[in-house]
């Protein structure tokens, strides 16, 4: 099993070009463009979260979700774009603590693979000892 750093995921722009209708008048359908592709854990987390009205779906590295028309509330520190980093941010602390257990697990699961094993064999202690020699 490979180990990669997870890096905070963020919001990078708004995908202006892809802005398309939502299903009420009012609303519109806004793909945010993430920094990164985020893992499944965090998809499924992110989309659990986000409230059912806004139909948030994560798509490769955009998120999509149901804002209203307004283009303040769309853009950077807009009550949309707002809500839609909160999300972001409590998937990103619930994947760094999946990750940490996982981790945790996998020390675990080492030193009983290790406490299995036994204590080591004479050679090994004197071998040990003689590699450790200056």
């Amino acid at each position: 099993m490979t180990l990669v750093a997870f890096v905070e995921i963020t919001i990078l722009e708004v995908d202006e070009p892809h802005i398309e209708k939502a299903a009420q008048p009012n609303e519109v359908m806004v793909p945010y463009v993430l920094s990164a592709y985020p893992p499944e854990e965090w998809k499924s987390f992110f989309e659990q979260r986000a409230p059912a009205s806004a139909n948030a779906k994560v798509v490769g590295n955009t998120v999509r979700y149901t804002c209203p028309k307004d283009p303040k509330a769309i853009k950077r520190y807009g009550s949309c774009w707002d809500l839609v980093t909160e999300i972001i941010e409590a998937a990103n602390r619930y994947y760094i603590d999946l990750e940490l257990a996982r981790q945790q697990e996998l020390g675990q699961s080492a030193r009983r693979s290790h406490q299995r094993q036994g204590s080591p064999s004479e050679f090994e202690k004197e071998w040990d000892r003689y590699m450790s020699r200056d």
